[in-house]
């Protein structure tokens, strides 16, 4: 195996644009436009990785690469053909609003599904022994997606569309998801819940968002039942809080799941001075 790192990434998923906003609310009315989009998934938070990659010298270490957008039959393994057409046809219309707090702009579709193909084959470049590790820059990003409909700034599950063309294309067995976002994933807790090869393991302030969710009680359901931990933790906890939950509940949970697979979702919303939680 040659043991390097594999960085996914494309500046056309930097172009998807939630119209004009102030933080999360549309321009217009009493809402004042800011000096630029002022949208909270802003495409400058991920161009700002990339740059400091570049100059810290680090992406010289890394194996860059783009990837194909998944394909539409990537995307119907886990959405369903109306929401998929709903989305595309307010893409091509220019945008709007594709479900709560989901605003989309002209070319979005096409653009998130480059965000799950990035996803797809940063998977696929692991399972294939080409690197050991892999980091997708996908942007939308997807862990509020549902199978049937978008939200809070999410389009198409980029994780679950990833887990699902591994599993048609290799055969792929188990899998861990740990999502460290500061908001619940719930998306991807939906889609697998009656799974019992996926655990789903969310650490995210309790009540944030979904707004008043914390989630300890929802282990799964049927087969999946145990198989989705949630670790709803308070308003203010710090790197020990991180720390004592994956030392004391992550890591024996998957010790006991013994995955074939394990991916992050790795939101960087936790950072004390993020304006949404």
């Amino acid at each position: 195996m040659n043991r390097t790192t594999a960085f996914f990434f494309d500046e056309l998923s930097l172009w998807h644009s939630a119209g004009a906003h102030a933080l999360t609310l549309p321009v217009g009315g009493w809402v004042q436009p800011p000096a630029s989009s002022g949208h909270a998934e802003s495409p400058e938070t991920k161009r700002r990785l990339k740059s400091l990659l570049d100059v810290s010298g680090l992406s010289r270490h890394l194996q860059q690469h783009s990837a194909v957008p998944a394909t539409d039959e990537d995307l119907r393994r886990v959405h369903g053909a109306d929401y998929l057409q709903r989305f595309k046809a307010l893409s091509d219309a220019g945008g709007g609003e594709l479900g709560p707090q989901a605003p989309i702009g002209p070319g979005s579709y096409e653009i998130a599904r480059l965000s799950a193909g990035l996803a797809i084959a940063a998977v696929d470049a692991v399972l294939s022994g080409q690197v050991e590790n892999a980091y997708s820059l996908s942007r939308p990003p997807g862990h509020h997606c549902l199978a049937d409909g978008a939200m809070g700034f999410c389009f198409l599950a980029n994780i679950a569309i990833a887990i699902e063309a591994a599993k048609a294309r290799r055969g792929l067995g188990k899998v861990a998801v740990i999502d460290w976002d500061v908001h619940h994933g719930n998306g991807t807790q939906s889609i697998f819940e009656t799974r019992g090869d996926v655990l789903t393991i969310s650490l995210h302030q309790d009540g944030c968002y979904p707004p008043g969710y914390s989630g300890e009680q929802d282990r799964g359901r049927g087969a999946g039942l145990g198989a989705n931990i949630n670790i709803p933790l308070p308003p203010g906890s710090g790197h020990e809080a991180y720390l004592h939950a994956m030392e004391r509940i992550v890591v024996p949970a998957l010790e006991r799941f013994e995955p074939e697979l394990i991916i992050v979702a790795c939101g960087y919303d936790a950072n004390a001075v993020d304006p949404l939680a």
